[in-house]
């Protein structure tokens, strides 16, 4: 049996390298720096704050999502999520440096919070790894 059939929390990691500093990478995965590369990206700012620990933002890109940064420094964000499509979580962004450039490591560790965010968990984990090489494809124009 097929363990993200059944389960209500899943995490999953995965990891692409662009050729740019890992202080230079980073920032694209921010609230603002999404702007650049995700399609119907805007987030709206609930706190004031944009890019620290305590910012609280909503977007509606793919489906009305609360997020709040939990741990933040130049190269590792931490972002809480909680979103209408019936999933809860957090999303782990690390850049490290490696030769040529920086790897991008993101987890993303989320709860089904009905029967619907079981069903997106499931089609999110059979898309995870196309959706980073997605990530990799649109953020690499706008490092090179």
């Amino acid at each position: 049996m097929d363990p993200a059939a059944t389960t209500t929390r899943i995490a999953v990691t995965g990891s692409f390298t662009l050729p740019c500093d890992p202080l230079v990478a980073l920032p694209l995965f921010t609230p603002e720096g999404e702007r650049a590369w995700v399609d119907g990206w805007a987030p709206t700012y609930l706190s004031g704050a944009t890019d620290e620990v305590g910012a609280v933002w909503s977007t509606a890109a793919h489906s009305h999502t609360i997020w709040v940064t939990v741990f933040r420094t130049e190269d590792h964000v931490t972002y809480a999520r909680v979103s209408d499509n019936g999933t809860a979580g957090t999303v782990d962004v690390r850049c490290l440096a490696v030769d040529g450039g920086a790897t991008v490591q993101v987890t993303y560790d989320m709860t089904a919070t009905s029967t619907a965010g079981l069903t997106w968990l499931q089609h999110f984990v059979a898309g995870f790894d196309g959706m980073l090489e997605e990530w990799k494809n649109l953020t690499l124009p706008l490092v090179t």
